[in-house]
């Protein structure tokens, strides 16, 4: 398998990935990548496919941050003085 096809691969798994983790919640994505990353400590992953197994677990630790930032601008943007979203006062 020549090179181009190798990255071509990789892309193709990674895209199937995060349309897969678009729908998990941060409570669904953080176990998913607990799990994986027990996978990875227990060295019971072969060395072939170690790399697509980090290139899944940055999928699902991407899921999480764009979660928590979506909460964290949500909470910035609140009305101090009235706890709703400071657009809606």
């Amino acid at each position: 398998m020549s090179k181009r096809q190798v990255h071509k691969e990789h892309h193709d798994h990674i895209e199937a990935w995060r349309k897969d983790a678009e729908v998990l919640s941060y409570e669904e994505a953080l176990q998913a990548l607990d799990l994986l990353l027990a996978e990875l400590q227990s060295d019971s992953v072969p060395l072939a496919d170690l790399q697509q197994k980090v290139l899944h677990g940055e999928v699902y630790l991407s899921r999480c941050q764009t979660l928590l930032d979506s909460v964290e601008q949500s909470i910035v943007e609140l009305d101090p003085t009235t706890l709703k979203a400071a657009n809606d006062a």
